[in-house]
């Protein structure tokens, strides 16, 4: 009974301590998104030079302000959590504070003249939905076996997707935003083929 009693307390420090992160990194996506979207603006209320913005930070905020990266962010908490009950629940909790830091931060700092409640609505609704499947999807791309490169190459495509059908960032940036994206896309599928075949060759090893 005390064995089940620490193993049920074990557990529910691990679900307490798995939403608190996953809460904090949605807190940090969502403020830095609207950082990099304020002080990198060109036409943002920190701009010094009207029509010339900060690029590095225009080129940050593309990357962080698609939809792609979002969805990532859910990817990688299931990878993390390796659990899909808890890797869904967590990533909605993730994203969900990221939205409500970024538009929090947005009227805070002068970006726009209130919090953006549409918006808001909106982006929440669609995290509600794709969250957990990516999340899932995840889980799922962590798992010890070959086959799990199918669904973690589902990432990378959903990046070079996303980049390629809803470009972010300023006209001036692009198209090197978009190639930045395809470059890391690129590099998330190499390292997930190489696990993929690297578990492929010790499941035939130990044949």
């Amino acid at each position: 009974m005390i064995d089940k009693i620490d193993a049920s307390a074990a557990t529910d420090r691990r679900h307490r301590r798995g939403w608190v992160l996953a809460v904090a990194a949605g807190v940090a996506l969502g403020v830095a998104n609207s950082t990099s979207n304020v002080f990198g603006s060109a036409y943002g209320p920190y701009t010094t030079t009207p029509g010339q913005g900060v690029v590095w930070l225009e080129y940050l905020s593309a990357w962080l302000g698609s939809a792609g990266a979002w969805a990532l962010f859910a990817f990688a908490v299931g990878w993390l959590s390796r659990r899909p009950g808890a890797a869904a629940i967590w990533a909605v909790l993730g994203l969900l504070s990221a939205l409500v830091a970024y538009y929090l931060c947005d009227a805070a700092r002068g970006m726009t003249d209130r919090v953006a409640i549409y918006p808001l609505v909106f982006w929440s609704l669609l995290a509600l939905l794709v969250a957990p499947v990516m999340a899932v999807l995840g889980v799922l791309a962590q798992a010890n076996t070959r086959w799990s490169l199918l669904p973690g190459l589902l990432a990378p495509l959903l990046l070079v997707y996303d980049a390629a059908t809803r470009p972010a960032g300023p006209a001036h940036v692009r198209p090197w935003s978009q190639w930045l994206v395809y470059a890391a896309a690129a590099g998330l599928a190499l390292a997930l083929t190489a696990r993929a075949a690297a578990l492929g060759g010790a499941e035939r090893a130990a044949v």
